[in-house]
C-alpha cells in the first residue's frame, strides 16, 4: 500500500471514529447536575412556549398537592417575564396519599386529546385551590372548556392514560424527584415550589428565586 493510500485509510478511520462518538453524544439521554438521566422531551410531552427556547424548565407535579397549584401560579409569572424564552414541559408525579392526583392527571390527557391540555391544567389548579376535586368536577370543567362531552368522558370513565402517568412518574423518579413539585432547568434539579423572587430558606441561607436562575442562564 501506498503512502498516499496509507493516509487517506488513517483519515477515514479518524472520521468514523469521530462520527460514531458525536452520534453517542447526541443519542444519549440529558443528565441532570447529579449525574441522572432526565428523559428527553418527545411528542408524549405538554410544552408550553417554544420547543427551541433558550430555557427548559421541565416540570413534575400533582393536580392535589397545594404546594404544586402554587407553583403554578409563580410559573405563570414567569411566562409573563419571559415569553418565548422560557418554554415549560409538564410531566405527572402523582403523590401516595392524594387519591384525586392520578384522576386528575388523566383528566388532563383527556382534555389533551381535544387540544386542550393547559386549559384544564389550570382548571384543575383552581379545583385544588376550591377543595372540589372529583370525577364529577373534572366532567363539568370539560363542558366549561367547550369540549365534546362524550368523547372526554368517555376517555376518563376508561383510564386509558393510567398506564401513561405511571411511566412518566417512573422517569421522574430515575431522575430524582422524590416529592412535588419538582422542576429542572435546563437539566438542574430543583425541589419544591420556588417562587419567583429571591428568598430565605428556612435554616437562613439566601436562595435565587425563579427569576434570578432564569436570568442568569439568558446572560
Amino acid at each position: 500500500m501506498s503512502k498516499q493510500n496509507k493516509a487517506i485509510l488513517i483519515i477515514a478511520v479518524i472520521l468514523i471514529a469521530v462520527g460514531l462518538i458525536l452520534m453517542a453524544r447526541e443519542s444519549k439521554a440529558p443528565q441532570n447536575n447529579n449525574g441522572q438521566t432526565i428523559k428527553p422531551v418527545d411528542q408524549a410531552d405538554h410544552l408550553l412556549g417554544d420547543a427551541n427556547a433558550p430555557v427548559k424548565i421541565i416540570i413534575y407535579s400533582d393536580f392535589q398537592c397545594p404546594f404544586c397549584a402554587e407553583f403554578a401560579q409563580t410559573l405563570k409569572r414567569v411566562e409573563q417575564e419571559f415569553k418565548d424564552k422560557v418554554v415549560m414541559v409538564f410531566r405527572h408525579y402523582p403523590l401516595p396519599g392524594h387519591q384525586e392526583a392520578e384522576p386528575a392527571a388523566e383528566a388532563s390527557e383527556c382534555a389533551a386529546e381535544q387540544g386542550k391540555f393547559w386549559q384544564m391544567h389550570d382548571k384543575l389548579f383552581a379545583d385544588n385551590l376550591a377543595g372540589r376535586l372529583s370525577q364529577e368536577q373534572y366532567k363539568q370543567d370539560a363542558a366549561d372548556l367547550g369540549l365534546e362531552q362524550n368523547k372526554f368522558n368517555q376517555c376518563l370513565d376508561s383510564g386509558q392514560y393510567q398506564d401513561k402517568i405511571k411511566q412518566q412518574k417512573a422517569e421522574g423518579a430515575i431522575a430524582g424527584v422524590t416529592g412535588t413539585p419538582t422542576f429542572f432547568i435546563n437539566n438542574y434539579i430543583y425541589p419544591g415550589a420556588y417562587p419567583l423572587d429571591d428568598f430565605t430558606a428556612s435554616d437562613g441561607r439566601p436562595e435565587k428565586g425563579m427569576k434570578s436562575i432564569i436570568s442568569e442562564l439568558l446572560k
